[in-house]
């Protein structure tokens, strides 16, 4: 009883509260029993004005305008509906495609690239240096023995043992066992194993990671020893003095002793570069004062890079031993780190390589729960019973094996069936396996792919339940559609134009088709002025025009018509206008500037403007004819439909768009 009363007492409020929103819809048209409310109206406009602030800002005028567009959209889509597109199949195929194909790049777009792609950009932004201890099988130790002296080893730097001692003891990389298992920089992206990197990535700085870690080579036990953020490429400049003197022989002394003088004079203020190009004896960049050039981590030998990434800008490193001699590095600039978009093409290309398949798979795995996959398991051992020495090929479809398993329940998807055919065309159709003889590894694998195709397909058709953008998409595409069909039908058919109509609409309307005032003229083009005014002198003293052309031209594209531009309107640019200038046919102008050069020209012939003949026009007169029987046909067709709906529209209405 007491919950009654609460319902009665709640109920009134319920109704008033409903009846005020919907009294809050306001309607600026109605045709026949259908309206257009005021918000409808608002997305529509603010989807085709560029946004809703640009919307807000619009005249009363340009919301009128656009309502009258609005209501002719509004009348074909409701005369699709009665003439049953929505219902026809041709149509709904369409859309079934579409919704499939672009659902499916979508999806995939959202649930990998997407989210991946940007944890990939922020891991991106760190640094990392790690050692590693790597164990391997031999003749001695096999897998087994191998995890159980890594998990040993594991257990002994956790209980303080010195990771560098058991590297150097027990390491089977020769190039990092004797320097601590060192392996240097790196960042995501750069090592093509993921279960490595996810290992560096999940473990602090100073510590191990807790489990031995196989990279398809052996096993790892991996220490990060430094983690900063990452810089991306630094422009440097440097001065070497080799080992060697000027006779080839070696003088570490003496070498050590030219360097520090320099490193002398820097400090008390010489300029670096003039130092470079004074001193160092590395000829490629001593020349550019030292500089070479933006370089990023790993580029240079090891000494040099560690040195030149740990300056700040403008710093100068103490002096650098390579293999080379030594040197002193001068960080000149930094790049910063580019922002998404910038490098969405790389993160793209990394992903790709490295981490997709996996995710791929996995959900795949997820889909095939959601949306119930089923293998028949007695029809794939039927394939492999029939397959005997079948190839994956064309020839499949005259088979024995299609013969007894090609009609066959494969699998199912959402209680959709999928044949055994429908697998051999994926495969064939998709290069996969081609020609070879089906085996148990092949099929499981085609299966797979197939299988996992036809599952993203499948969560496409529905992803628009899921997603606004896309369910947008297909809303625009299935109208498109719809109104593409009506004009098909109403406009584009009925249009029938034949050479005596173009006519009679070209005299009609012959005044719009005019040529201006046009120029016919040859041109010679050169880089310098000097090189234009010898043109210009041989030229003045009856050389011939042409001959000069070939001799001296310097612009492209006109070797077949010595310098030929054609008959042109006298103001389409600098050569017309200064052509149409001379006084008399043949005449030559003086050299003037033009595209980044030096021109002369010569006139050919004046065409004064007229009225253009019917030959002329009559592309352009075909054109606009048909534009006219376009408009006219569907605004005969649009007040066919006005008849039928009597349409209003409330202007004063649109006053109110925009201000909730």
């Amino acid at each position: 009883m007491y919950k009654a009363r609460i319902i009665l007492l709640i109920l009134p409020l319920i109704i008033f509260i409903s009846c005020s929103q919907q009294g809050q819809r306001s309607v600026v048209g109605e045709y026949g029993d259908y309206k257009i409310y005021l918000d409808d109206f608002e997305k529509a406009y603010a989807r085709n004005s560029g946004g809703i602030e640009k919307a807000k800002t619009d005249s009363l005028s340009s919301y009128q305008k656009f309502l009258d567009l609005y209501l002719n959209y509004k009348l074909k889509l409701r005369d699709a509906e009665v003439r049953g597109y929505t219902k026809d199949s041709d149509m709904q195929k369409e859309l079934h495609d579409y919704k499939m194909n672009i659902g499916s790049t979508l999806y995939l777009n959202d649930k990998l690239y997407e989210p991946n792609m940007h944890k990939l950009y922020e891991n991106r932004k760190t640094e990392f240096r790690a050692s590693h201890i790597f164990l391997t099988t031999d003749s001695v130790m096999n897998a087994d023995k191998i995890k159980e002296l890594g998990n040993e080893l594991i257990k002994r730097i956790q209980n303080g043992e010195d990771f560098s001692t058991l590297a150097k003891q027990y390491s089977k990389d020769p190039y990092t066992k004797n320097i601590g298992g060192d392996v240097y920089y790196f960042t995501a992206g750069l090592v093509n194993n993921i279960a490595i990197e996810d290992a560096v990535y999940g473990t602090e700085l100073g510590k191990i990671y807790p489990e031995l870690v196989y990279s398809g080579a052996g096993y790892h036990i991996i220490k990060v020893t430094e983690k900063h953020p990452r810089r991306v490429s630094i422009s440097v400049e440097h001065i070497l003095i080799p080992f060697a003197d000027s006779t080839g022989k070696a003088d570490t002394v003496q070498a050590l002793k030219t360097i520090q003088d320099i490193e002398s004079k820097i400090k008390n203020g010489a300029d670096f570069g003039e130092m470079a190009f004074k001193y160092s004896k590395d000829k490629g960049s001593a020349v550019q004062r030292g500089s070479i050039g933006s370089i990023t981590r790993g580029r240079t030998v090891k000494e040099f890079d560690e040195a030149a990434f740990k300056l700040k800008k403008g710093e100068v490193s103490p002096i650098v031993k390579t293999q080379f001699g030594f040197h002193l590095i001068k960080l000149v600039d930094e790049s910063p780190y580019p922002t998404y978009e910038q490098e969405k093409e790389n993160l793209k290309e990394i992903y790709d390589r490295m981490r997709y398949k996996k995710d791929y798979d996995q959900l795949v795995e997820k889909l095939r729960k959601e949306l119930k996959y089923s293998l028949i398991s007695e029809t794939f051992a039927k394939i492999m019973a029939n397959s005997d020495t079948t190839k994956i090929a064309e020839s499949y479809w005259k088979s024995k094996l299609q013969k007894a398993v090609g009609n066959q329940k494969l699998f199912s998807v959402n209680d959709k069936s999928y044949p055994c055919d429908s697998l051999f065309a994926y495969m064939i159709s998709h290069n996969i396996s081609l020609n070879m003889v089906i085996n148990s590894a092949i099929l499981e694998e085609s299966l797979k792919a197939y299988s996992g195709d036809v599952l993203i397909r499948e969560k496409a058709l529905t992803y628009d339940n899921e997603n606004l953008e896309f369910a947008k998409l297909v809303d625009e595409y299935e109208k498109g559609i719809y109104l593409f069909q009506i004009l098909e039908e109403e406009v584009w058919s009925k249009i029938s134009i034949d050479s005596a109509k173009i006519y009679s609409f070209w005299e009609q309307n012959k005044q719009n088709y005019k040529w201006n005032n046009r120029v016919e003229f040859k041109e010679i083009y050169c880089h310098t002025d000097s090189l234009a005014k010898a043109c210009y002198s041989l030229a003045s003293s009856n050389s011939n025009f042409d001959s000069l052309f070939t001799k001296y031209n310097q612009r492209t594209g006109y070797d077949n018509t010595p310098g030929y531009h054609g008959l042109v309107d006298v103001g389409f640019n600098e050569l017309a206008s200064q052509s149409n200038s001379l006084k008399n046919i043949g005449n030559i102008s003086q050299p003037f500037q033009f595209d980044k050069g030096w021109s002369i020209v010569k006139l050919i012939k004046r065409d004064p403007a007229r009225l253009k003949t019917f030959e002329e026009a009559k592309a352009e007169a075909n054109s606009q004819l048909q534009e006219s029987e376009s408009k006219r046909l569907e605004t005969e067709y649009l007040n066919k439909l006005k008849n039928i709906y009597k349409p209003k529209l409330y202007y004063d209405e649109l006053s109110k768009a925009y201000k909730n």
